[in-house]
C-alpha cells in the first residue's frame, strides 16, 4: 500500500492536472498496468473516459470572452455538462477549481438514427486567455482540451479557409480527401485562430451519414479552433435525385454560430469581430430557399447594409457560397450578383470569399462591376477552390481574374493574416505547395503583386460568361449598328452550346435549349418556337456574318448584355 501511495503522489505531484489516461499512455499502458499493485489498476479503470461525438467549437457570442461547444450523443444520453478552467491553473490544481455549464440538450431525429444534441456557452471568460475544458457524457468526462480567447489587443491573427469539402458522392460519403486537407492545414499553420468553410460542407445536407463522416474527417481541428462556417448549396438537398431543397435544418442544428442575422435566416445569416476585422456571413441560395423566405436576398442586402454601417473595424470580410465572379464555364449567379454587390461597393468591403465553383481564382478590385487598378478602391473577390473529393473539368480563368489556379490534381486551402494595416492571403495545395500570394496594404494604399489591368483592345472583345471569344471564335467583332451593339450569330449560338445553320438564301435555324428560332437575313420577321415574332432590329450581314442585336438576344435566350468602356469589352450572360 505504502508503494501504491508513494507512486500517486510523485505522479500527482510532478504533473498536476494530468488524465491517468495519459500518465498510462505515457509510461506505456500495457506494461505500467501489469506491475501495478492490483487496486492501483482498479483506481485508473474506475475513471472511464467518455468519448464525445461531433465535439465542436463555434462563436455564437464575442470570441474575447466566451467559448461555445457543441457536441452528440446516443439518443439515451442525460444531459450534458461543459467544466472549464483557465489552463494556468488546471495545471497546478486540476479540476478542483473549474466552473460547470449546464448544457442545453435537444434530441435530433435525422434521417438515420436519433441523437442528443448538447451545446454550452462559457461565458465571462478573460481575453487572450489559454483555458482547459471537457464535456460530461452521463457519469463520465471526456478528454481535456483547449481552446484560446480573443487578446483584448490583437496585433495580428490568421485564420484557415475551405472552399466545398463534400464528399461529391450523394450515395458515398466520402471524406478521407477533407480530413487529409484539414489536418495538413492545421499542422501547417497551429497558429491559425479559427477556420472558415464556404459552403457545400456536405454533399447531402439532410443526410447524416454524411455529416458523421464530415465530423469525424475534422475531429482532431475543430475541437482546437473554431468552426465559423458558411451555408451552402447542398446543405439544403434532402433528397438530390429529385433536386429537392428545404432550409439547411442540419446544418443549424449542430453549428451554433450568432443569433444577429435577420429574423428568417436566424444560424445562417451572422456576423462577427475578431481583432480589427469584421465578418460578414450571408445565404447565397436563392434558388434552393426562396420559397421557403421572401425575398431572402433582398432581406440580406438591407441587414448587409446595417450590419456594415455600424461596424466601426478596419477591415470588412463578407462571405457567401455562390459566386459573383465565377470561374465554371457556363454557370453565373446574376441575381446574387445584383442584388448584394451594390452593398459591398457602398461600404467598399475589403474581401470576397466564395464557394461553389471548386476552382481558385482572385479578381482584380472590381467597383459598380468595373475592374479598378487598386484595392483602395474596389472588392477583390475570392473563390477558394475545394476542400474536398469534388472537382470540376470546365474550369477556366475569367476576364476579371488576376489569378486562377484549377485544382484538379489536389485540394487547397487559404490562409488569410491580418496584420494592423496588412492583409495576406496564401494559397496552398493540400500537400502544402504554395499557390498564391496576394497582400493589400491600406497605410500604403497599394497591393502587392501590384493590380495590371489589361489594356483595352482597338477591337471591342466579346466575353460570354466570362469567357474572352478570339479568333477563330469570333470572326467578326461586336459592332455597334444604328446605335445598337450585335454580336455575330453563330459564335454566341456555338459558344453557349446551341445549334445553328442555313442556307444559301439567307435562312437561319438557331437552337438553344427549349428555344428555337427561325430567322432570316435583313428581315425582322421570325419564328420563335412556331409563333411568329418580330426583332427588334434586323438580323445583318457584315463581312459575311450574320450579327444580331443584343436586345433581341436577350428577348429570344434571355442573355443580358453589358458593355465596358474601361476594357472596350461587350459582356453577355444569362
Amino acid at each position: 500500500m505504502k508503494q501504491e501511495k508513494s507512486l500517486l503522489d510523485l505522479f500527482q505531484e510532478t504533473n498536476k492536472g494530468i488524465s491517468r489516461r495519459l500518465f498510462l499512455e505515457t509510461c506505456g499502458a500495457s506494461l505500467v498496468a501489469a506491475a501495478l499493485p492490483i487496486n492501483l489498476t482498479k483506481v485508473f479503470a474506475a475513471e472511464a473516459v467518455a468519448s464525445a461525438g461531433h465535439l465542436t467549437l463555434t462563436w455564437s457570442l464575442d470570441p474575447k470572452t466566451t467559448q461555445t461547444i457543441a457536441w452528440a450523443t446516443e439518443e439515451n444520453s442525460e444531459k450534458g455538462s461543459l467544466q472549464v478552467i483557465k489552463t494556468s491553473i488546471y495545471k497546478k490544481s486540476g479540476w478542483e477549481k473549474a466552473v460547470i455549464i449546464e448544457a442545453d440538450h435537444e434530441l435530433f431525429k435525422t434521417n438515420t438514427e436519433s441523437v442528443m444534441l448538447h451545446y454550452a456557452t462559457a461565458v465571462s471568460l478573460k481575453p487572450g486567455t489559454i483555458y482547459t475544458y471537457r464535456v460530461k457524457i452521463d457519469d463520465n468526462w471526456s478528454e481535456p482540451l483547449q481552446f484560446s480567447t480573443q487578446p483584448d489587443k490583437v496585433d495580428s491573427f490568421k485564420f484557415l479557409v475551405f472552399g466545398d469539402s463534400q464528399s461529391g458522392l450523394p450515395k458515398n460519403p466520402e471524406y478521407g480527401p477533407w480530413q487529409k486537407t484539414i489536418n495538413n492545414a492545421y499542422a501547417a499553420h497551429p497558429d491559425a485562430a479559427f477556420f472558415m468553410n464556404v459552403g457545400d460542407l456536405v454533399e447531402v445536407g439532410q443526410d447524416y451519414a454524411h455529416w458523421k463522416n464530415w465530423y469525424a474527417a475534422a475531429k482532431d481541428v475543430i475541437d482546437k479552433i473554431p468552426s465559423m462556417s458558411v451555408p451552402g448549396n447542398h446543405e439544403t438537398y434532402d433528397v438530390p435525385e429529385e433536386n429537392h431543397s428545404v432550409l439547411p435544418l442540419y446544418f443549424k442544428k449542430q453549428l451554433h454560430l450568432p443569433m444577429n442575422g435577420p429574423d428568417a435566416l436566424k444560424g445562417q445569416v451572422y456576423s462577427f469581430d475578431y481583432g480589427n476585422t469584421h465578418f460578414a456571413v450571408l445565404d447565397s441560395q436563392l434558388e434552393e430557399e426562396h420559397s421557403y423566405v421572401d425575398h431572402m436576398l433582398e432581406l440580406q442586402a438591407n441587414w448587409l447594409d446595417q450590419d456594415l454601417t455600424n461596424s466601426k473595424q478596419e477591415w470588412k470580410i463578407v462571405l457567401f457560397h455562390k459566386t459573383p465572379y465565377y470561374n465554371k464555364a457556363t454557370r453565373s449567379n446574376e441575381q446574387v450578383k445584383a442584388v448584394l454587390t451594390p452593398v459591398l461597393d457602398k461600404h467598399h468591403v475589403d474581401l470576397v470569399i466564395n464557394g461553389h465553383d471548386h476552382g481558385y481564382s482572385r479578381t482584380y478590385p472590381i467597383y459598380q462591376d468595373t475592374f479598378v487598378d487598386t484595392p483602395a478602391n474596389g472588392t477583390v473577390y475570392l473563390v477558394a477552390g475545394r476542400s474536398g473529393n469534388k472537382y470540376y473539368t470546365d474550369l477556366s480563368p475569367k476576364v476579371w481574374d488576376a489569378f486562377f489556379h484549377d485544382p484538379q490534381a489536389e485540394p487547397n486551402y487559404i490562409t488569410i493574416t491580418v496584420n494592423q494595416k496588412v492583409l495576406t492571403i496564401n494559397a496552398y495545395t493540400q500537400s502544402g505547395e504554395l499557390i498564391d500570394v496576394y497582400s493589400i496594404d491600406k497605410q500604403k494604399q497599394i497591393d502587392i503583386p501590384r493590380t495590371s489591368l489589361p489594356e483595352p483592345s482597338n477591337n471591342t472583345l466579346l466575353v460570354i460568361w466570362g469567357n474572352l471569344l478570339q479568333t477563330p471564335l469570333v470572326v467578326v467583332p461586336p459592332q455597334k449598328i444604328s446605335g445598337v451593339w450585335h454580336i455575330p450569330l453563330r459564335s454566341f449560338i456555338e459558344f453557349i452550346g446551341g445549334q445553328i445553320d442555313g442556307d444559301s438564301e439567307g435562312n437561319i435555324i438557331a437552337s438553344y435549349q427549349k428555344t428555337t428560332a427561325l430567322l432570316k437575313l435583313n428581315a425582322t420577321q421570325a419564328n420563335l418556337n412556331r409563333e411568329v415574332f418580330t426583332l427588334t432590329y434586323p438580323l445583318t450581314l457584315l463581312k459575311g456574318t450574320a450579327m444580331i442585336s443584343v436586345d433581341d438576344v436577350k428577348t429570344m435566350f434571355n442573355f443580358q448584355s453589358r458593355y465596358d468602356k474601361a476594357t472596350n469589352m461587350l459582356f453577355v450572360v444569362k
